[in-house]
C-alpha cells in the first residue's frame, strides 16, 4: 500500500494516509464535520477523522488530560437510548510523536431499528500546547480489522507529528502502550 504525505498548518499536525483515499480539510469553521475527514469511496472500509481545537478550556472546559479523556470515555460510552455500546479495547494511553495520547476502541449499534447501523471506531485524545486533538479511525465491523486497515491505522499514527509541540503541555505521567481487551 502506498501513502501521502500531508501536512496542515491550520491544523498543526502532519500525517501519512493511503494515496487512493481523498482528503477534505474543512474551509472554515461554519463547514459540517471534522477539521480533516479521510476516506476512500467505500465508507464501510474505513474513515479517519481528525478534530482539531485550539482552545483547550474551551473545547474540553480543563487542560488536564485526564481529566478530558475520562469524560469524553464516559460520555462516548454511557448507554443511551439510541446505541449499544461494547468496549473492545479498555482505555489505555499511548504515546504519539511523543506525546501522552489517550486511546480506547468500541462498537455501536443502533438500538430499535429495523436495519441497524453498526460500526467500530478506535478514539485518541491528545494535548499539545495549548490545543487539543480527537483522532477516530471508524468501519464496519467486519472491515475494522482487515490487513489493509491495520496497516492504514499504524502508518497514520506512526507518522503524525504535531507541529505545535513547542509549547508542549504537562501531561503527567509516563507513556505506555499496554492496551487490555474487555470482555
Amino acid at each position: 500500500m502506498q501513502f501521502t504525505d500531508y501536512t496542515s498548518e491550520k491544523n498543526q499536525i502532519q500525517f501519512q494516509y493511503p494515496s487512493d483515499w481523498q482528503i477534505k480539510e474543512k474551509a472554515n469553521r461554519l463547514d459540517e464535520g471534522s477539521q480533516i475527514d479521510i476516506s476512500n469511496k467505500k465508507i464501510a472500509a474505513g474513515k479517519l477523522r481528525i478534530h482539531f481545537y485550539d482552545d483547550l478550556l474551551e473545547s474540553f472546559g480543563t487542560t488536564n488530560l485526564d481529566a478530558a479523556f475520562t469524560k469524553f470515555y464516559s460520555a462516548t460510552t454511557t448507554d443511551d437510548n439510541k446505541y449499544e455500546f461494547k468496549i473492545i479495547e479498555s482505555p489505555s494511553f499511548v504515546g504519539i510523536d511523543s506525546q501522552r495520547t489517550g486511546s480506547f476502541m468500541l462498537m455501536f449499534k443502533q438500538k430499535n431499528e429495523v436495519d441497524p447501523v453498526s460500526g467500530a471506531v478506535k478514539y485518541w485524545i491528545t494535548f499539545v500546547g495549548n490545543s487539543g486533538y480527537k483522532m477516530e479511525f471508524m468501519a464496519t465491523p467486519e472491515n475494522f480489522d482487515t490487513l489493509d486497515n491495520i496497516e492504514i491505522r499504524d502508518q497514520f499514527i506512526e507518522s503524525i507529528i504535531f507541529l505545535g509541540q513547542n509549547n508542549a503541555t504537562n501531561n503527567s505521567g509516563a507513556i505506555s502502550s499496554v492496551a487490555s481487551v474487555a470482555k
